[in-house]
């Protein structure tokens, strides 16, 4: 609580600083009104969070603050330039020309941001195994759509169009499939669209975090009635050819270990136990445990990549693999940023994604 009231101060003091400069107010009131304007309206929005908490509450002291983290990026940028442009270019001071510069500058940080959040890619990776497998299988993994009020049916289309697109043998998702509940999931009919994912060898997925927040059975219930199916410590042979072997997130604690899951699947199993597989789970907490078993390819989401710039970067240095795609002890691990956006409808420093990934034999 306290680091959020001296974050939300800080932030005040900067935007006010950095307005003061952009309106340079020259009666005493333009100046009261604009410092205490800022003030007033930082701390009223973290107010309407403390007074109800919530999900949505806090989604709009995040937009709020991240907006005016944009301004410090733009009043940052527009000093480099300025300074490029006066001291080395040995050009006069423009105050007008700076401030036209910060504004465009801001305008399309916010604007990049949001297009990055609304515009999903497709990433392409081949992964080649020594286990037996008679042709190529192609899978799309989709992480973290995070289906609610922000991100709903347009949403929904894109990435049908991408799947048609892409046409892959599978689709898996890794969890977060839904914004904390179904309330506008089921609102909005987003099962009429939802429902329309599909592949030759199906729709698999696992739950997520936000999935896990008090409406997990509701969610699961309707991501089956989509057509997708489910996997909570389950193991399955796809097309005859490869084990696709998923389990619930941390949030469920009777889940199996990795270990024992792919324990269970060879004792099942038997002789079909030396095919290829691929590990699906939301979070990729326990790279180093998963790269020490058998698993040739493991997929998961979770991180968003860090979504704003600098938990961008951040996040690449604290994480074994943030996001992205890594060989561990013969293990191939893709983290997908997501295709959704979670709490806000922002992504600096990464874009909504989807990652189509050819699993093929070595020779």
């Amino acid at each position: 609580m306290w680091l959020l009231f001296l974050l939300t101060q800080l932030l005040a003091l900067v935007t006010t600083v950095i307005l003061w400069w952009f309106c340079q107010p020259n009666k005493t009131v333009s100046k009261v009104i604009l410092v205490g304007s800022i003030f007033i309206i930082s701390n009223s929005v973290l107010f309407y969070f403390f007074n109800g908490l919530g999900h949505e509450r806090f989604r709009i002291y995040l937009i709020f603050s991240i907006l005016q983290g944009f301004m410090v990026y733009a009043a940052l940028l527009t000093a480099i330039i300025a300074l490029i442009y006066c001291k080395l270019l040995r050009q006069p001071v423009r105050p007008k020309l700076a401030r036209l510069i910060a504004l465009a500058i801001y305008v399309s940080i916010a604007g990049l941001a949001v297009f990055n959040a609304y515009s999903p890619v497709v990433k392409r990776l081949t992964v080649s195994t020594n286990k037996p497998l008679a042709k190529p299988m192609t899978i799309a993994l989709v992480s973290d759509t995070h289906l609610g009020k922000w991100f709903g049916n347009r949403q929904i289309d894109n990435l049908l169009a991408l799947i048609n697109e892409s046409q892959p043998d599978v689709v898996l998702l890794a969890g977060d499939i839904m914004d904390d509940t179904t309330i506008y999931y089921d609102k909005t009919n987003m099962q009429a669209r939802f429902s329309k994912l599909e592949a030759p060898l199906g729709v698999y997925a696992v739950l997520g975090n936000h999935d896990y927040l008090g409406y997990q059975d509701e969610i699961a219930r309707e991501v089956t009635k989509a057509g997708v199916k489910v996997l909570d410590d389950e193991a399955l042979l796809l097309d005859g050819a490869v084990w696709l072997v998923g389990r619930p997130d941390d949030s469920d604690r009777t889940r199996l270990s990795a270990e024992a899951l792919l324990a269970k699947t060879k004792a099942d199993e038997g002789a079909e136990a030396d095919k290829p597989v691929i590990f699906l789970e939301h979070r990729p907490s326990q790279i180093e445990a998963i790269s020490k078993l058998p698993i040739d390819l493991h997929m998961s989401g979770h991180t968003h990549g860090g979504q704003i710039f600098p938990l961008t970067t951040i996040m690449r240095l604290t994480r074994p693999l943030a996001s992205g795609s890594k060989i561990i002890n013969d293990t191939q691990f893709v983290v997908s940023s997501g295709f959704g956006i979670g709490s806000v409808p922002f992504r600096l420093g990464t874009r909504s994604e989807i990652w189509l990934i050819t699993l093929q034999p070595a020779s």
